[in-house]
């Protein structure tokens, strides 16, 4: 597997014969085309295999994933500002005053993710698998504590069986 954020990465794991993870989570805008390119042209033997990684938060509830994602959402911002900390706990995030400009730039690195209850994740899982023509997916969860880590990946697993 080669994992790839652009057009380049997609057209070298085609000309190689690799099987290519697009890195949604990296750069969530153009994948689906840089995956069909890689189908189009993969020179292998077998089949072209794809794969789409995201990030992902699911939660009890909408709202619940929310709360979490604040975590994830200020590591973000202090990370453009070349601020060097750990992810923050989501008491943390929910203390930290945006300014406009602060929000506006969290809200556009959203893409990125996929946010939610169960049903929410389960269904924009498997609407970016086939908007990617993937295979498999990938998902990393990041939140402020190894806790909701863990009950993200279980709300997640039971949604999808």
């Amino acid at each position: 597997w080669m994992l790839g954020s652009s057009d380049f990465g997609g057209a070298l794991a085609a000309e190689l014969g690799l099987s290519f993870a697009f890195a949604h989570f990296i750069n969530p805008r153009g994948g689906d085309e840089v995956t069909r390119f890689y189908r189009d042209n993969f020179k292998g033997k077998g089949g072209a295999q794809v794969m789409v990684c995201t990030f992902l938060i699911c939660a009890a509830t909408d709202q619940e994933a929310e709360r979490l994602a604040a975590s994830i959402d200020l590591r973000r911002l202090h990370m453009a500002l070349n601020i060097d900390s750990p992810v923050p706990t989501a008491e943390e995030a929910a203390r930290h005053a945006y300014s406009p400009e602060e929000r506006q730039y969290v809200m556009s690195q959203r893409a990125r993710a996929i946010i939610g209850g169960p049903q929410k994740c389960r269904r924009e899982l498997e609407e970016l698998a086939a908007r990617y023509g993937a295979d498999e997916v990938m998902v990393l969860t990041i939140t402020g504590d190894y806790a909701s880590r863990m009950r993200s990946y279980e709300l997640l697993i039971d949604a999808m069986n």
